[in-house]
């Protein structure tokens, strides 16, 4: 387990680290809001979390923790195997072990040292108003490894959605329902783009062709699709490609290659197509849009309009919202350059 934030700073002091415990264990609650992210949309579009809240634990919290063998086997018989001992009810962890134990194994000696504060996070995203046209209901349960032990989204179109997430709440329903392995397990539906998509426990990031048929399947409900054939998009490069410079806000400099292209979209046996403009561009070293990060975006796609095409600026406007898109994420993962950490 690793040390408190208030142990790091105030060790060596009792009183103000017994202070500051106190004022770590409060529930606190922070919200960003999305709004000015790229790709975000709705009237309002709100992230929450609510930090510190205590963790259901009725069975624990009556007859006390029930210490096992918890930990990582790795496929190398010769690798490591990291073991450490937890709570089998609710998951609370109390430090590493030494031992050769199966994970499972119940846990007799002492414990490494005292169990940890029963607190976890809740979180989640309200949006309201437009956003997509996609009508989706999910819930997630995840494994040993996961952030979020559980997830769930209500998405109702352009009426809005909301998704919640929890941190450490829900420890014990993981280990009940999805205690070995390292896939997160998704039950929900969705209805986008003229089909239904269902999925049953299922993999939430994978698929394969071992998995059984019930877990992920789907079928179409647009009535042109039988008739007219898929929608899909076509990409055709116009001219050649186009060396420019993107220069961001912080004052740097970015070489990027633009390549215009003409995007198309239409139905496989229909004649009518839906014409755009769309620049992709490339960068070799990549945009930095995180502090203390050697890497960052190396490539994507900008949408520019008939007449930035027509009068031959439309590499100025791609820069411009390639550096506008940029600058949206370093406001947003809070982007400082080594000459303002200087300063």
């Amino acid at each position: 387990m690793s040390t408190p934030n208030y142990q790091k700073r105030l060790i060596g002091d009792p009183e103000k680290e017994h202070a500051a415990m106190e004022v770590d264990r409060k529930i606190r609650w922070h919200s960003v809001d999305y709004r000015a992210d790229p790709g975000e949309r709705g009237w309002v579009n709100r992230g929450f979390w609510i930090h510190n809240t205590p963790r259901l634990m009725p069975l624990c919290r009556l007859f006390g923790h029930k210490p096992v063998i918890d930990g990582v086997d790795y496929r190398n018989p010769k690798a490591e195997r990291p073991r450490w001992v937890v709570c089998d009810g609710c998951g609370i962890r109390a430090g590493n072990l030494v031992t050769d134990l199966p994970i499972g194994a119940r846990h007799t000696g002492p414990l490494p040292q005292p169990w940890g504060e029963p607190t976890g996070t809740i979180g989640g995203q309200l949006v309201i108003g437009p956003a997509s046209m996609t009508v989706s209901a999910e819930v997630k349960i995840g494994n040993s490894g996961s952030e979020h032990l559980l997830a769930g989204h209500v998405h109702l179109g352009n009426l809005g959605a909301l998704y919640l997430h929890t941190e450490r709440h829900g420890r014990w329903l993981q280990r009940r329902l999805n205690p070995t392995g390292y896939k997160s397990r998704v039950t929900g539906f969705a209805i986008h783009d003229g089909n239904f998509y269902g999925r049953i426990w299922a993999d939430r990031d994978g698929w394969s062709r071992k998995d059984p048929r019930w877990q992920q399947w789907s079928f179409t409900i647009d009535p042109r699709t039988p008739l007219l054939g898929h929608a899909r998009y076509g990409y055709t490069d116009v001219g050649d490609p186009v060396e420019a410079v993107v220069r961001m806000p912080h004052g740097d400099d970015h070489p990027v290659t633009l390549q215009l292209q003409r995007q198309s979209h239409g139905r496989d046996r229909s004649k009518r197509r839906r014409l755009s403009w769309l620049v992709h561009w490339e960068s070799e070293r990549g945009i930095p849009t995180k502090s203390h990060s050697s890497g960052g975006s190396t490539s994507s796609g900008e949408k520019v309009d008939d007449q930035a095409v027509e009068n031959g600026t439309w590499p100025a406007q791609a820069c411009a919202s390639i550096a506008s898109r940029m600058t949206a994420q370093r406001v947003r993962y809070g982007y400082h350059d080594s000459a303002e950490e200087g300063t």
